[in-house]
């Protein structure tokens, strides 16, 4: 067996110094559309576990949207706001976004270099944030080209509670190993209009940080215990070192949306219909004799299927697959699309 059920298992956490962290935030609260909208995008600098102290953005460096092989700049719309934090008020930016097409959404940001005096360094957080329509999954595990960047191996906006997500840290389109990945999610109400956070956390608060470290492959794996928006910073993984002649923490940041499988959508992932027979029948079609054998035999590779490799996807291969479905934050339902087949040959080969 190439690679066993510890696939599906999360990393362990590691202890850091403190809780509170620097997280840039590319904020909008639905991930997952059926119909066309124009979303509301709030860009802030702060502390969203703790609630803490929100800093000032200065003018961003790039800001743009990446849907499919087009990518549209979005620098020139962005606004100056007052955010509203816990404790203080802080520059930010906004925007909205007219989603019309069905498929991927991926919003980057490259912000200007904050300077933090209580470490005299500067910190420049490049981070992705994601939104579906359609739930119609394109090119959600495709880099972007930045110059670091964590590569989701799940899809971000539907990852659900108890499942794992997993990401590959990228340095100039390079797996970065050995790199400290800090966790955290938005622990605070999000006022919108108000651009603003609640004046209290939601939930406790760890005693210290919630870290991950990249293996080999720049790869990291986190359980996701609780519904939520959840933050992946790993740190000093850009190639820039030094900033204004002072030290320059140049970190990845990737934002996902976990819910609880069958949640409905005003937990930001849209409802997934009851699969039906013609549904299978379906799919099943869609993939050749061959093709259907070579998911068997992936299956039956991770140690999760022991019967005939014979193309027929009977009651021991759907369940099979649904358990990958799930490990991987995927829809359960046990049929095989472009997506899930990629990923069973991938796994198949480690």
């Amino acid at each position: 067996m190439k690679t066993s059920i510890a696939l599906l298992a999360s990393a362990a956490t590691l202890s850091a110094g403190i809780a509170q962290a620097h997280f840039q935030l590319v904020y909008t609260p639905e991930t997952m559309l059926e119909k066309p909208a124009e979303i509301g995008l709030k860009l802030v600098f702060g502390h969203p576990m703790e609630n803490g102290h929100t800093m000032d953005m200065g003018e961003p460096v790039e800001f743009f949207v990446q849907f499919k092989d087009k990518r549209t700049d979005l620098k020139d719309s962005l606004k100056p706001i007052t955010w509203k934090g816990a404790h203080n008020e802080a520059n930010a930016y906004e925007t909205t976004y007219k989603v019309r097409r069905n498929g991927d959404y991926v919003f980057a940001l490259t912000p200007a270099p904050y300077y933090e005096g209580s470490e005299d360094i500067y910190i420049q957080q490049i981070t992705k944030s994601y939104v579906n329509k359609g739930a119609m999954p394109t090119t959600w595990n495709e880099p972007l080209g930045l110059p670091t960047e964590i590569v989701p191996l799940n899809k971000p906006y539907q990852v659900f509670v108890g499942s794992t997500f997993s990401g590959q840290l990228l340095s100039e389109g390079k797996p970065a190993p050995g790199v400290e990945c800090e966790i955290e999610y938005i622990n605070t109400d999000i006022d919108m209009k108000a651009n603003a956070f609640s004046e209290d956390a939601n939930g406790e608060v760890p005693a210290t940080g919630i870290v991950a470290i990249t293996d080999a492959n720049g790869v990291f794996t986190f359980g996701i215990p609780t519904p939520g928006v959840w933050g992946f910073a790993c740190l000093g993984s850009g190639p820039v070192k030094e900033h204004e002649g002072k030290e320059l923490s140049q970190d990845a940041v990737i934002w996902i949306n976990a819910s609880t499988l069958g949640a409905s959508a005003e937990s930001g992932s849209a409802p997934v219909a009851a699969v039906e027979p013609d549904d299978a029948e379906r799919f099943d079609k869609a993939l050749s004799a061959q093709q259907r054998r070579s998911v068997q035999k992936a299956l039956r590779e991770i140690g999760l299927y022991d019967s005939s490799i014979d193309g027929d996807f009977g009651p021991q291969t759907r369940e099979a697959l649904k358990i990958v479905q799930r490990a991987r934050g995927l829809s359960d339902t046990g049929l095989v699309d472009g997506t899930l087949f990629e990923t069973l040959v991938s796994l198949s080969n480690q």
